[in-house]
């Protein structure tokens, strides 16, 4: 089985372009989620996994019309 590794990094922009403006670095499996990050939530519950939800607004959206109607019936089932 493979591993999702998720890491959350601080980092400071350009203190004269935007002021004292702190912002995260957002990797998945080591591929960096460039822009549009709206929100994060991490919820761990001392029984269960820990759940990570990342809600973003992606510039473009490149669907596989087909792979999504059958991951929808799946979630129906």
């Amino acid at each position: 089985m493979k591993l999702l590794k998720v890491e959350i990094k601080k980092r400071i922009t350009d203190v004269e372009m935007n002021g004292y403006s702190f912002e995260y670095d957002v990797k998945v499996n080591g591929h960096r989620l460039d822009r549009g990050i709206t929100d994060i939530k991490l919820d761990m519950n001392a029984a269960d996994k820990p759940r990570l939800t990342i809600n973003c607004v992606p510039d473009v959206l490149d669907i596989d019309v087909e792979a999504l109607l059958d991951a929808l019936k799946f979630n129906d089932q």
